[in-house]
């Protein structure tokens, strides 16, 4: 109902920016809520509470150095350096990194141009690709997924531990040498 003294076309352009303020302030719950699903390990819900640390590099945003700690570390920008993490690094979709990698767990949805090793698992999705050598006691690499370098698997592996298996992969998924 318009209200008296005011403008129809006016009030009708407060009430669609009333909408986008609300729509943006969803978007960004959502993206978050993307963000934090992608750290989270299937199977598992974690309440806001007893949610661990986590780092979040935004598209759009760039890291040249290293990111070394415990916290869960998402990259959906670029990043030129070193990653050694106690937790998971996961790369989204959009995530570019030139750099050696070193997690309890990696997930690989973007590109990456460096080495990777995991002390328990590395996964390269449908999306992800790696130029560089992957080093876990389990690797998977989805259909879709791109491998052009070593893998190296074992039953167990510490990092820096000497792997028991190696496999060279020259285009998608891994093959025998």
């Amino acid at each position: 109902m318009p209200q008296p003294g005011c403008d129809p076309a006016q009030q009708e352009t407060k009430r669609q920016e009333g909408y986008k303020e609300q729509m943006a302030f969803f978007k960004k719950d959502l993206e978050e809520t993307a963000a934090e699903a992608a750290l989270t390990p299937p199977g598992e819900v974690r309440s806001p509470s007893a949610a661990p640390a986590r780092t979040y590099v935004a598209p759009g945003s760039h890291i040249d150095g290293s990111i070394a700690g415990e916290a869960e570390v998402l990259v959906d920008g670029s990043l030129t350096g070193n990653v050694e993490l106690k937790g998971r690094f996961v790369l989204g979709r959009r995530g570019r990194i030139e750099a050696d990698v070193v997690a309890q767990s990696v997930q690989v949805s973007g590109h990456v141009k460096g080495d990777i090793r995991a002390s328990e698992k590395i996964e390269v999705l449908s999306s992800g690709s790696v130029e560089g050598n992957l080093t876990a006691p389990l690797v998977s690499i989805a259909e879709g997924g791109i491998c052009n370098g070593r893998i190296e698997m074992s039953g167990t592996l510490a990092i820096g531990a000497t792997p028991g298996r190696s496999y060279s992969s020259a285009a998608g998924g891994a093959g025998d040498s």
